[in-house]
């Protein structure tokens, strides 16, 4: 008898449960008959069964772990960014308004000057009727806003005569 490859396939269907959604696994073995020339016997090299599983297993697991491990970083490295983020933006508003309140004092007596009309002003509008206040508001707004432009002008010739600049 001449030799003769056979294989016998049968499917079996695995139900695993998990710490996820269960999820239907189909296994596949194979068993190779063959039959020797010399002798009527059968030999079957089967794997086992039990180690593919175990195999299978430890495999779906490491992902898993991987899985796991990659998501707690980026949930750890989120929360550092974020801390640190919080950290700077603090910072930065206690520099710019250090700086601010350094610029003002420079400027002395004169910012209290400049406070009291303010004050006044607003207290003197005040005084007017409802319709009279818008008007008068509307007309204050344009002056300080002149008043900004001029002080920009300024700051730009200044930088511009500046030595060494």
């Amino acid at each position: 008898m001449a030799s003769e490859d056979k294989t016998d396939t049968y499917e079996e269907t695995v139900t695993r449960t998990t710490s996820e959604p269960p999820t239907e696994v189909t296994v596949r073995g194979e068993r190779v008959v063959t039959t020797s020339s010399s002798s009527d016997e059968l030999q079957t090299a089967a794997p086992k069964k039990e180690e593919e599983e175990s195999v299978s297993v430890k495999a779906r697991e490491a992902g898993r772990s991987l899985k796991d491990l990659v998501y707690s970083l980026g949930r750890k490295t989120k929360e550092v960014t974020e801390e640190k983020a919080r950290e700077l933006k603090a910072q930065s508003v206690d520099v710019g308004a250090t700086t601010d309140a350094r610029d003002i004092q420079h400027l002395g007596e004169d910012v209290e000057k400049l406070i009291t009309v303010f004050e006044d002003t607003m207290t003197e509008i005040r005084k007017e009727p409802y319709d009279e206040q818008e008007k008068l508001l509307v007309g204050y707004k344009k002056l300080l806003e002149e008043q900004i432009n001029v002080i920009n002008a300024r700051m730009a010739m200044a930088k511009r005569l500046k030595p060494g600049a």
